[in-house]
């Protein structure tokens, strides 16, 4: 790495360090994702190692997190499902980024009809709870997670287009942007150059702040049994196989529970940090 990349990633990494709320949700996030990376190593066993022999073995030295009703290493299956909630939250992000943000650069500069006929359809899908319509997505399309990260990506833009299309609207007649147009620049060319640049710090924040949704509501659909499919360890399906297990065998679902919350708690103190960082007036 060039000394020019570790200056710019020091001006990052300092501001997120200084303010309380990000560096606590920093290190949670930079602890779950050396987990993700590291769970080949880390995991004792294969997230599909099946022994019967073991079923429902309580915490231990040679089982941290104990067995599942299979026999299955709960600690190895949660290490592996780091990745999964990982890349399900943010892709779904990134493609309701992609959806969001590009109408909202459209309709706060353009305006008029262009405007009333996105905020049209922001307001039709924001009428709708996203977990409920996602559920409504994914019945018709079929479960799988592929499925369940394009059904929640699907409903859940509106807030990525209604606070970018407010940003915009700020800035659409400022001097900046009189003046490239009075030199002949095209609409396209000052969306992407003058625009979309100043905008970057409040999609940074939305996107920290919506990371723990994604990541709840696909679990909430793979709870369901709409999610990822067995022997995938994803989270949320083994907080749902280990219920009937509960009272005899607590930790098959607990520790998956417990590791959706703490994800979801380090991305929520991030947001919030680099909101008080990047853009202290915005409320989400």
């Amino acid at each position: 790495m060039s000394m020019d990349a570790l200056a710019r990633l020091r001006e990052w990494i300092e501001p997120i360090l200084q303010n309380k709320y990000s560096r606590v949700g920093f290190f949670i996030i930079l602890f779950i994702v050396a987990l993700a990376i590291g769970a080949p190593v880390i995991a004792p066993k294969h997230y599909a190692e099946v022994d019967p022999q073991n079923r429902l073995q309580p915490p231990s030295l040679q089982h941290l997190f104990g067995t599942d009703e299979l026999g299955r290493d709960v600690f190895s299956r949660v290490v592996y499902g780091a990745r999964i909630a990982l890349w399900v939250g943010m892709l779904v992000v990134f493609i309701e980024a992609a959806i969001g943000v590009t109408l909202g650069v459209l309709a706060g500069y353009y305006g008029g009809k262009v405007d009333k006929v996105i905020s049209a359809v922001t307001d039709m899908v924001w009428a709708f709870p996203p977990l409920v319509l996602a559920l409504g997505v994914v019945t018709l399309i079929g479960p799988g997670l592929v499925n369940v990260v394009t059904a929640v990506a699907i409903v859940s833009w509106p807030t990525f287009t209604r606070i970018v299309r407010a940003k915009v609207q700020s800035l659409v007649n400022r001097e900046f942007v009189l003046a490239a147009r009075a030199i002949g620049e095209s609409d396209l060319n000052i969306m992407l150059r003058y625009l979309l640049p100043n905008v970057i710090p409040t999609i940074i924040v939305i996107a920290a702040l919506s990371i723990p949704s994604a990541i709840l509501s696909t679990t909430a659909l793979s709870f369901l049994g709409f999610g990822a499919q067995p022997p995938t360890p994803d989270w949320g399906a083994m907080v749902s196989n280990g219920m009937p297990q509960l009272p005899r065998a607590p930790w098959v679902s607990s520790f998956p529970g417990i590791f959706i919350v703490i994800t979801c708690l380090g991305f929520n103190l991030l947001g919030d940090g680099l909101r008080d960082i990047l853009d202290p007036k915005l409320k989400v």
